[in-house]
């Protein structure tokens, strides 16, 4: 064997070009060098607390090692699609579009796209170089790199909230159920003698997001089929609901439960339990399989194909050196985009008067409720005319951090506890500006709310323009953002609700003229 491997190395080709794609690895580590040290958490953040809480922020180089040790634990079989021939058509375009995207995330400063770019830029190789066998080995450990990408805020806003109200509401009937009453209004369990807000961390998204990266890990390190991942990571987002629900009735269950370091060690153990549950369901479902049937994705590592003459492939290599090349040289020379220097809009005016209405009171602001939908300008303000009353939430976003974003839900109500009882969206000015209309209760309260947008695009291109960080580049849209909402008090008649809706209309139309376009508030 060690003389047929000297034998063929002595052509010259196989080695050569072994050495060329070996240098070609190193190229690639160079342009790719700032994901070594990307770190998209907040300072101080990365504890215990943090590792299994979190919402948003990852831990990058974790993954990394994970990923790199997956396609270790797939050398054989890699080995093994080395001697495919390239397919050139197919790696164009992920070449393409990985060499386009490495060039924008470097100009606007976008690690996360970064990442991105090099798993189109490794499933282009692989096809170049090797055709779809090795693509498709490499496929699942490139695809669990995704698992770094920290979900924008525009997204994050999308699903929290929603998940919270699930788990509030799930938890509440089995409470129920279990004979330990309990009353639950929005995202707050009301016992007889205190209460429990199922805040951010409670939504389970962290859950699913470990339990999911557990399954595809799984799949990753023994090789099944196709269906089999399917069913995992559908089974993984179920176990981590469950083991969300549970944390949450130990919680209630056990009140000393909810202190830090009590919550940090509760939530350790039911996520092992959970990560468990998932090695479970992998082990029946690899046990339903027809034994007799082999994946494709397996291969026999003593199997490999011998490396055929790479004469052929020496220019696919010139092409990838080249690109690289390029990439590198971006990196190094061409300066990153800056935000422009106008003067930022310092803060809100919201006057001590408008119209007949005079400001009362500033209110403070639910942080606690609003968690990761963060504020960059704002103001909360009560105002009276006679014995009505309007509180007014206002705040602004420059749009230049990708990791928040003012689209939210939670806008709608003024904080936690609040039970949607209605909404519908409205036509606040005659052909012109729409909102959303809101009517909640909590406990004996009840008000109609108003909230509308400024400066923003459909939910779809939000996410879009998130995604590609075209507002932290020239794209960007003038100005900032504005959400806006007015709430009244409304007692359940038809007379009440008619003057709450007049009250709230003929607010709106003395504030707006107030709050600058959002091109102007820069």
């Amino acid at each position: 064997m060690a003389r047929s491997l000297h034998h063929r190395s002595s052509h010259g080709q196989p080695r050569h070009f072994i050495g060329s794609v070996i240098a070609l690895a190193l190229l690639a580590g160079l342009v790719y060098r700032q994901l070594l040290f990307w770190d998209p958490s907040e300072p101080g953040l990365p504890n215990a607390q943090w590792f299994f809480f979190s919402i948003g922020d990852t831990a990058p180089q974790i993954v990394f090692a994970i990923a790199a040790f997956l396609l270790y634990r797939r050398r054989g079989r890699l080995a093994a699609a080395l001697g495919g021939e390239g397919s050139p058509l197919a790696a164009l375009p992920l070449l393409g579009a990985g060499f386009a995207l490495f060039l924008w995330a470097h100009y606007v400063d976008a690690p996360d796209l970064i990442l991105v770019s090099l798993i189109l830029f490794s499933l282009g190789s692989a096809l170049l170089l090797f055709g779809a066998g090795l693509a498709r080995e490499i496929a699942l450990p490139l695809l669990f790199l995704a698992f770094a990408i920290p979900i924008p805020g525009v997204i994050t806003n999308q699903i929290v909230f929603p998940l919270q109200l699930w788990s509030a509401e799930l938890s509440a009937q089995l409470l129920n159920v279990a004979g330990i009453p309990v009353v639950q209004e929005g995202d707050m369990l009301y016992f007889a003698n205190r209460n429990l807000e199922i805040i951010e961390t409670c939504s389970g998204l962290r859950s699913i997001l470990m339990l999911a990266m557990l399954a595809v890990g799984l799949v990753c390190y023994f090789p099944a089929r196709r269906l089999h991942l399917a069913l995992l990571v559908a089974s993984a987002f179920v176990i981590a609901c469950l083991v969300n629900i549970a944390r949450i009735l130990v919680m209630a269950l056990y009140p000393k439960s909810a202190e830090p370091e009590t919550h940090a060690l509760q939530g350790a153990v039911l996520f092992l339990l959970g990560s468990a549950a998932v090695c479970v369901v992998d082990m029946v479902l690899r046990r339903r399989e027809d034994s007799g049937a082999t994946p494709a994705s397996v291969a026999d590592p003593e199997a490999a194909t011998p490396l055929r003459r790479h004469t052929g492939k020496i220019g696919h290599v010139m092409v990838l050196a080249v690109l690289l090349g390029s990439m590198l040289g971006a990196s190094i020379w061409v300066p990153r985009w800056t935000p422009p220097t106008s003067p930022e809009f310092e803060r809100i005016d919201l006057p001590r008067k408008i119209g007949e209405w005079k400001a009362i009171e500033g209110m403070s602001i639910d942080w606690r409720y609003l968690g990761s939908v963060r504020i960059q300008k704002r103001r909360h303000r009560r105002y009276q005319r006679g014995d009505e009353t309007v509180s007014v939430f206002i705040a602004y976003d420059d749009r230049l951090d990708r990791s928040r974003s003012l689209l939210s839900p939670k806008h709608a109500l003024p904080g936690a506890g609040w039970q949607v009882e209605e909404c519908a969206s409205i036509e606040l000015t005659p052909g012109g500006l729409r909102a959303e209309s809101v009517w909640a209760r909590s406990g004996p309260n009840r008000i109609l709310s108003y909230y509308w947008y400024e400066g923003t695009d459909s939910l779809a291109l939000e996410i879009l323009r998130a995604s590609l960080a075209t507002d932290q580049s020239p794209l960007r849209r003038p100005g900032g953002a504005w959400v806006v909402r007015l709430s009244t008090d409304a007692a359940p008649t038809r007379k009440e609700e008619e003057a709450a809706e007049s009250r709230l209309r003929g607010f709106a139309e003395l504030l707006r003229p107030r709050i600058p376009p959002p091109e102007e508030a820069t």
